[in-house]
């Protein structure tokens, strides 16, 4: 995607303050975004989930991207009181409570909103409206370059409290029966992850192992077009995945390497979030490939591999023959 654009976008949906409960500052946002784009349509479902699609051609959907539009917040609770809502250690809400913005009905840290630096994207809330602009770009890139499609993007609303949005969907799926559900979340680095080596192809998370034919795919893809992944299993937490996973619906996920994540840093202080703007626009290309690339479209990695065991096995078949007559007759 074109640089400018994409920083223009990041800009607009980063910057906007939201929390569990209160995405709709974001969800304007996003429609707004939407309707910009050629061969887009959207609708709110029952609980206020965004389900887009882009769509030009005949072709089946297989694919729906999923991503929230809600951060750890305060909330505004029955007593007027302040309650935070999300994954923060206790410790860190009571140092920090006085260090906020107030919007009325929720608050969010006083952090840096956004910012471009040193090759990365820092803001108050890269979880996971880094998700909901990268289901933006890879509509709009779609749309630029015309490419036949069917596909659903998925806005989501009390991700951080337990998946509440996806899991209202998943009870009463919306989308044709086979389309996959693909989760695009930012992630604490585990293991061998490295912020700016790439999106992550995520294998599971804490809760569940994901759909091995979509990593697998994602994976074949990206080798191909030699776009840098990295593939593991980060299980320092949860996704939409798992969420849907447990509705039997088949899901796969991918992550953008985060740091400060859910914006705690050391000694319990808050700091904004931050990842890798390369990381970002890879993972973006790497969506438009999965739809643009004609060979991907038509092809599973399963087939190809079964090829490759094949040709091994005949270029060893003399050695098994030899063995036979050896020691086996």
């Amino acid at each position: 995607m074109n640089k400018r654009h994409l920083e223009a976008l990041l800009k607009r949906i980063l910057s906007i303050p939201t929390a569990p409960f209160h995405e709709y500052h974001v969800r304007k946002q996003v429609i707004a975004e939407l309707e910009k784009i050629a061969n887009v349509t959207w609708k709110l479902d029952d609980y206020g989930n965004v389900i887009a699609q882009y769509r030009l051609g005949s072709k089946r959907a297989k694919y729906a991207f999923g991503a929230h539009m809600d951060h750890p917040g305060f909330v505004k609770n029955d007593s007027g009181e302040l309650e935070f809502l999300g994954g923060v250690p206790e410790a860190t809400v009571e140092k920090c409570r006085e260090q906020i913005i107030d919007h009325g009905a929720f608050a969010v840290w006083d952090v840096e909103a956004f910012a471009l630096r040193d090759g990365k994207v820092v803001a108050r809330a890269c979880d996971d409206l880094i998700g909901c602009v990268v289901m933006l770009a890879l509509f709009r890139e779609l749309a630029r370059k015309n490419v036949e499609a069917n596909v659903y993007a998925l806005f989501t609303r009390a991700e951080e409290v337990g998946f509440l949005g996806a899991v209202a969907m998943a009870k009463n799926w919306p989308l044709p029966k086979g389309v996959r559900f693909v989760s695009l979340e930012t992630s604490t680095p585990r293991a061998h992850v490295k912020v700016g080596e790439g999106p992550v192809l995520r294998v599971g998370d804490r809760l569940s192992v994901f759909d091995h034919e979509i990593t697998a795919t994602l994976e074949w893809l990206a080798r191909k077009h030699e776009i840098p992944v990295q593939r593991a299993l980060l299980d320092g937490g949860a996704c939409e995945a798992s969420a849907l996973q447990a509705f039997g619906i088949q899901s796969g996920g991918i992550s953008i390497a985060l740091e400060n994540y859910h914006n705690v840093a050391e000694n319990h202080e808050v700091a904004p979030e931050a990842v890798s703007y390369l990381d970002v626009s890879g993972l973006i290309d790497l969506l438009v490939l999965l739809f643009a690339d004609k060979e991907s479209a038509k092809l599973s990695p399963y087939p190809m591999l079964r090829k490759r065991l094949a040709e091994r096995a005949k270029a060893m078949e003399n050695h098994r023959k030899r063995a036979e007559e050896l020691f086996f007759r």
